[in-house]
């Protein structure tokens, strides 16, 4: 249930899916994301709480380990889910963050709180959506409890040490600014360009591109997913 009036930027949730008289908790939520807005003026947030360390699996089966994540670079947790109309919104900022800063070692892990019920829906939403970021289910909300998770979308972003540097609760405008200013301080060199074979190249001589027939391109819109 997303709380009308507030023009659609969280959805609160309990250990049983919808929270639907959670009007305490949504002022709590609003106050403490305003707190950490307010507080993070500078580049890098001060580091706050350890960052618990958790094993999920991915859409394939495979476990997902945050530490091991860490070893490649920072990451951002996103709790979501399917029904959560603000999290699917907030997801095309999120890609773009994870593409201009991936080649830097940057991870996006986006932590699906989907019960039983609508757990089979994940796979097929992320596809049809074309995100590459990789997703871990946590149908228990085993995790999302111990980042005190009460409303989703809940954002995260954990510095390689494990310790938390920025945190949001809900889909607000700018917070998506805000988290790439962070990580700008994190990253002050430019992030090594992909190559065609999908890995970072650096230092090596740019070649004029040979001239290729253009293609007028398929505009594809689609709207937004949500219950």
């Amino acid at each position: 249930m997303t709380f009308d009036g507030n023009d659609g930027i969280m959805t609160m949730i309990n250990d049983g899916g919808v929270m639907r008289n959670g009007r305490s908790a949504w002022l709590a939520a609003v106050v403490a994301a305003a707190l950490v807005l307010t507080g993070a003026n500078a580049v890098l947030a001060a580091k706050t709480d350890e960052a618990p360390d958790f094993t999920l699996p991915n859409l394939v089966g495979e476990d997902v380990t945050l530490t091991e994540l860490l070893t490649d670079g920072p990451v951002v947790l996103d709790f979501w889910a399917t029904w959560c109309k603000p999290c699917i919104k907030g997801f095309p900022q999120l890609q773009e963050i994870f593409d201009s800063y991936r080649n830097c070692g940057l991870n996006v892990l986006a932590v699906s709180i989907d019960g039983p019920r609508s757990m089979s829906r994940v796979g097929a939403f992320i596809k049809s959506k074309g995100h590459t970021f990789e997703v871990v289910l946590d149908p228990s909300q085993k995790v999302a409890r111990k980042y005190h998770v009460s409303a989703v979308p809940r954002t995260v972003l954990i510095d390689t040490d494990g310790s938390v540097l920025f945190t949001v609760t809900g889909n607000r405008p700018g917070h998506h600014d805000k988290l790439a200013e962070i990580l700008d301080g994190m990253f002050p060199e430019a992030c090594p360009e992909e190559s065609d074979e999908g890995t970072p190249t650096e230092g090596t001589p740019e070649q004029e591109a040979p001239i290729q027939e253009t293609v007028p391109a398929t505009d594809a819109t689609s709207e937004e997913a949500g219950e």
